[in-house]
């Protein structure tokens, strides 16, 4: 079993209080550490030993234990000041110790006091005193032998004043305790709630004259309160208008034209037939069979023929050299895989308001001549016409069809020379048969107009 080591004498009695101005802020050695053993309700047996033992200030510092440096009843103003030894413990890395100068003592040679940190975070016993500087030297050899304890090799530094023996690294107190650093966990902590003479005597006048200001107040209102009633009411009735007007705005802006931000037919074919383009029929062996065009992007998918010798890393790699983007493949059917291309569209904006039935008759007919059938239904219109405080509402003002159609005539032919105003599509899909080379189109959109 190891033995412990008698601690060096330090310099102070019981109760030395020393405060350190860095930073202008105030800074407390001193203190008479012990260790927490409650862990339900620390605070409570850090109380009772304060009371105990007529103490009146305390820092609490957590770590792999609860400890308490406690400061006795002093005419030093310590509340608001903070612990040296918790802030140091705190802000410097790992097990260590710190080396602070306390300036020179009442027999002229120069004191230290010391912050010893375990490896676990707790500050050791011989923290917070202060020491004679003939006992310095030695008191660091064996302070860094109770922190290795039985890990020989454990590094420990020192810092502090490099010209003082035994320091190992400088330590700058203005960079280590800037204020930016500090938490008011590092500040002491008063152990009662009880008061001084002098603050119940503050209390006591702020309290008279703010029952003086009280009375003077509930006067000044009583007068003011008529005239500030007619004010709220008019204020009220102008409030109530603008919410009025700002829920019919808002109502409004719920009604903004859906086809404003969707590219135009010509510019949506135009945009897919390019994309189309530079797809290869055939890649690394991989067949192309479905291509389906979206306004943000065109997703391709690929199949490897029966008996075929193209393998997927093959198509992974042709993929990622033509297009930079990496394929997905099924794990349950290794002979389909699929890659999307992102794209961008420019919006087309706003289109000219035609009576809805004048519009589609002509968009059906387009198709007719073609002899490509085409599907089309009504969007049902939900209409508000007020809303719960009972004010007329604005109402929609056009009517959406959506359509689809399947055929072989490639979109830029039913597209082509003709006005799409009011007309958005959707998606386009080509399906491509491997067998005979032969094409099939999926087209579906949207078609407004006025109601």
């Amino acid at each position: 079993m190891k033995r412990m080591r008698k601690p060096p004498a330090p310099v102070q009695d019981l109760g030395d209080i020393r405060v350190l101005t860095i930073n202008q802020r105030r800074f407390v050695v001193g203190l008479t550490w012990q260790t927490i053993r409650a862990q339900r309700n620390p605070m409570k047996e850090i109380r009772r030993v304060g009371k105990e033992r007529g103490l009146d200030l305390v820092a609490v510092r957590r770590s792999d234990s609860i400890q308490a440096g406690f400061a006795p009843k002093t005419r030093l103003r310590l509340r608001g000041t903070y612990s040296l030894t918790v802030a140091l413990a705190t802000l410097l890395e790992g097990c260590c110790i710190a080396v602070v100068s306390l300036g020179e003592g009442p027999d002229g040679t120069v004191q230290y006091t010391l912050i010893g940190k375990t490896e676990r975070g707790g500050i050791h016993p011989w923290s917070d005193k202060v020491y004679s500087s003939d006992l310095l030297r030695q008191t660091l050899i064996d302070l860094r032998g109770e922190l290795r304890g039985s890990k020989g090799t454990l590094e420990v530094p020192v810092y502090g004043d490099p010209a003082v023996a035994g320091v190992t690294a400088p330590l700058d107190l203005d960079a280590v305790l800037a204020p930016k650093h500090l938490s008011k966990d590092f500040r002491l902590r008063p152990l009662t709630w009880g008061m001084t003479r002098g603050q119940l005597m503050a209390v006591a006048t702020v309290t008279v004259v703010a029952l003086a200001g009280l009375v003077y107040w509930h006067h000044v209102e009583s007068e003011r309160e008529a005239a500030a009633r007619a004010v709220l009411q008019r204020e009220m009735a102008r409030q109530a208008e603008l919410n009025k007007q700002a829920r019919y705005k808002a109502a409004l802006a719920a009604f903004r034209h859906p086809w404003v931000e969707q590219p135009s037919v010509g510019s949506f074919v135009g945009q897919c037939q390019q994309m189309l383009d530079r797809i290869p029929l055939s890649i690394a062996g991989w067949m192309t069979v479905t291509v389906v065009c979206s306004q943000g992007d065109v997703s391709v998918q690929s199949i490897r023929r029966t008996n075929s010798a193209a393998t997927t890393a093959d198509y992974v790699a042709a993929v990622k050299k033509l297009f930079g983007v990496t394929p997905l493949f099924s794990f349950a059917d290794t002979n389909h895989a699929s890659f999307s291309l992102a794209q961008t569209q420019k919006p087309e904006g706003d289109d000219p308001m035609v009576p809805a039935d004048e519009r589609l008759m002509l968009f059906i007919s387009r198709f007719q001549s073609l002899n490509v059938d085409l599907a089309v239904s009504a969007v049902a219109i939900k209409d508000v016409k007020q809303n719960s405080e009972g004010e007329d509402l604005p109402l929609q003002d056009w009517q959406e069809y959506q359509f689809s159609a399947e055929t072989d005539v490639p979109p830029r032919d039913i597209f082509a020379g003709g006005d799409f105003t009011g007309i958005r599509l959707s998606q386009v899909t080509v399906a491509i048969n491997t067998s005979d080379g032969s094409v099939r189109y999926k087209i579906s959109g949207s078609l407004y107009g006025k109601r």
